[in-house]
């Protein structure tokens, strides 16, 4: 089984960091809007299990996505399912409507703009993202993907990069969680 082995880290200066990462060799592609409608499950709370299931919209392509509960109290570390739709706008209200029809209700909705760089180290491939929240702000996110066996070096390797980035304060919790937080 695969795991996300991932951090978020708050930033105050979005230029400084993209100079840090710069510096380190990484090429960040264009701004890329990303809307996530998340739905909550007909009789499991999602908020108490930690999980989540989610229809991400980006540029014109459809992705459903289940992340399992966390499995460590200092990384955002869990199982992650990510399926292409393959629709359009069209087939993607039929999705929409096959998941309400089971019992599934919306959630909340994250709208972010999203810059990604791909980077090797330690030996290992590295997804940095450069997100920005309306409301929120922005957040650097440090992801890469392990098998069981390997989560300990990927962790280690994780926090390795972040010292790297000059990144200090690592936030767990999700956007949905912030953006529902902020309604409160």
């Amino acid at each position: 089984m695969s795991f996300e082995v991932e951090m978020k880290f708050r930033i105050e200066n979005t230029d400084g960091f993209l100079n840090v990462c710069t510096a380190h060799g990484m090429i960040f592609g264009p701004p890329v809007e990303e809307r996530d409608v998340f739905y909550q499950h007909p009789s499991r709370d999602f908020a108490v299990t930690d999980e989540g299931l989610r229809i991400r919209h980006r540029a014109g392509e459809y992705f459903i996505t289940y992340k399992g509960p966390k499995i460590d109290s200092l990384t955002k570390t869990r199982q992650e399912i990510e399926l292409p739709l393959h629709c359009d706008e069209e087939n993607y209200t039929k999705w929409e409507n096959l998941l309400l029809s089971l019992g599934f209700i919306h959630a909340g909705i994250v709208t972010k703009i999203r810059r990604t760089a791909h980077f090797d180290f330690r030996n290992r491939s590295f997804e940095i993202t450069l997100d920005t929240l309306p409301v929120q702000g922005s957040f650097a996110e440090l992801e890469t993907i392990a098998e069981e066996a390997s989560l300990d070096a990927a962790k280690t390797s994780l926090w390795e990069l972040a010292a790297t980035l000059h990144l200090e304060e690592n936030i767990r919790i999700s956007y949905l969680e912030m953006v529902l937080g902020s309604k409160m």
